[in-house]
């Protein structure tokens, strides 16, 4: 493999990293990286100027892929062995370590950008808006929570304007939705793909699911005595008697909560077909050599008999490997209906009880576990 990758600070440049682990996801707003050398020969120094809280980028062949800090440095020595160990998140990593502090704590009839930028401000980190996002509408009030960190509020706003929060690799924070850009090539077994993972179930999903709201009478829209809303949705993919009645969580019209019918019913199918595979290299080119990082909420096709797939799925996450056994990206692939974000709905008893369950995985995982593929003691998931 050609590509080389650079831990590059205060001018210097860090390289012939042996092992490395570099992870980008939608599902994060922060990337993070592992970088390992060691030389097993007497005479050869540990790399000097490096330390625990420095500024940092990560490159792949001079392509920006992690701009923030080191959070942690491990060097050993012995009589004929050097070896260094760095690990680091994007900028924005520490939005999640750090409380949300805000000059009032609130706020009136301001745009999410602004909402955001207010939180994100003092931490130094630029706030981007992807060209011809929907923020929805200006909120009428906001307020942080006590003790609640900073990403926690952030994310909070988010998915009560059905937004999407991210990083950039430039270490800013992104404001984006669910993309459809094709990732430039399909991941099919038995060509490109070495290892294949899937979970297919119906385990959350439902023949029909009915949302029901109460609703004060209002004589213009629903007549004075109106009480009680309801909207219906199904899956056509359920051929058996599964139904649901969810209760939303404050009032509503007739026609939000038909899209949240629809909505609850398309998100149960996305997270209901959902994946892991291992491509050969770090690019979408052939053998993994040449074309495209393969990156992020991209779409590609996804083809595996044994694993039972065919379909476009939306790339969720990369984790770009190198160790003894080669360079490798690790893909996490999901139907992008799983993305698909409707208004209000994100603090919802029923998304909330998706979300617990996506949060309880990821603590099987020690806390969610950011593991390298070739040593358990990596740093903790960055969301």
């Amino acid at each position: 493999m050609n590509d080389q990758v650079e831990l590059r600070v205060g001018g210097k440049i860090f390289g012939g990293w042996k092992r490395v682990y570099i992870q980008r996801s939608i599902e994060q707003i922060a990337g993070g990286f592992v970088l390992e050398v060691s030389h097993r020969w007497p005479g050869v120094d540990i790399p000097v100027g490096l330390r625990e809280g420095l500024p940092c980028e990560v490159r792949i062949n001079g392509e920006l892929m992690i701009t923030g800090y080191i959070d942690m440095y491990e060097p050993e020595t012995t009589e004929d062995e050097s070896f260094i160990r760095v690990e680091g998140r994007d900028k924005t990593g520490d939005l999640v370590d750090c409380s949300a502090i805000h000059k009032t704590g609130q706020w009136r009839g301001v745009k999410l950008e602004q909402l955001v930028r207010d939180i994100a401000a003092p931490f130094g980190i630029t706030v981007k808006v992807a060209p011809g996002l929907d923020q929805g509408d200006i909120f009428k009030s906001f307020a942080l929570e006590d003790g609640e960190k900073a990403f926690e509020a952030i994310d909070r706003a988010c998915r009560l304007r059905a937004v999407l929060c991210t990083s950039t690799p430039a270490g800013e924070v992104l404001l984006t939705d669910a993309g459809t850009e094709a990732a430039g090539a399909a991941i099919e077994e038995g060509v490109n793909a070495r290892r294949f993972r899937a979970t297919h179930t119906w385990k959350e999903r439902y023949s029909q699911i009915t949302l029901k709201a109460q609703t004060p009478g209002d004589d213009d829209e629903y007549g004075a005595a109106a009480a009680q809303l309801k909207a219906t949705a199904k899956d056509a993919e359920i051929d058996r008697y599964r139904p649901l009645v969810v209760m939303a969580d404050h009032s509503t019209s007739s026609a939000s909560l038909k899209e949240r019918a629809e909505w609850e019913v398309k998100v149960r199918m996305g997270r209901g077909k959902r994946g892991t595979c291992t491509v050969v290299g770090w690019r979408t080119g052939k053998d993994g050599v040449g074309g495209e990082l393969w990156r992020p909420n991209t779409t590609t096709p996804i083809k595996s008999e044994r694993m039972n797939l065919d379909l476009t799925m939306l790339i969720v996450s990369c984790a770009y490997t190198l160790s003894e056994q080669g360079a490798f990206t690790e893909i996490t692939f999901a139907r992008p209906e799983a993305f698909e974000l409707v208004e209000g709905v994100g603090r919802s008893k029923l998304s909330k009880r998706l979300n617990d369950k996506t949060q309880k995985e990821k603590k099987k995982k020690k806390d969610g576990g950011y593991t390298a593929p070739w040593d358990l003691n990596a740093p903790q998931e960055y969301r």
